[in-house]
């Protein structure tokens, strides 16, 4: 689940015009380790997490595919 998180934290943030280090410095963390979040190489979750669903304002369900992967189980029960 690693993979999608991060891409849909950076494709997220550009879309609606955050820096990177914008993004790092609401959230409380260095630029580094966001970009090393953006790019799949740490995992993240918990309260950071959440912190940058708020701040993208976006549900968390969102980041982490939840919504997804519930409509689809749902598909499949009714199939």
């Amino acid at each position: 689940m690693r993979a999608p998180i991060g891409l849909k934290i950076r494709n997220l943030r550009k879309t609606i015009g955050i820096s990177q280090s914008g993004l790092a410095r609401d959230i409380g963390i260095s630029p580094s380790y966001l970009n090393l979040i953006e790019r799949n190489k740490r995992d993240v979750g918990g309260k950071l997490l959440q912190k940058i669903a708020s701040v993208l304002n976006v549900d968390l369900d969102e980041l982490t595919g939840e919504n997804k992967q519930r409509l689809i189980q749902e598909l499949e029960e009714a199939a």
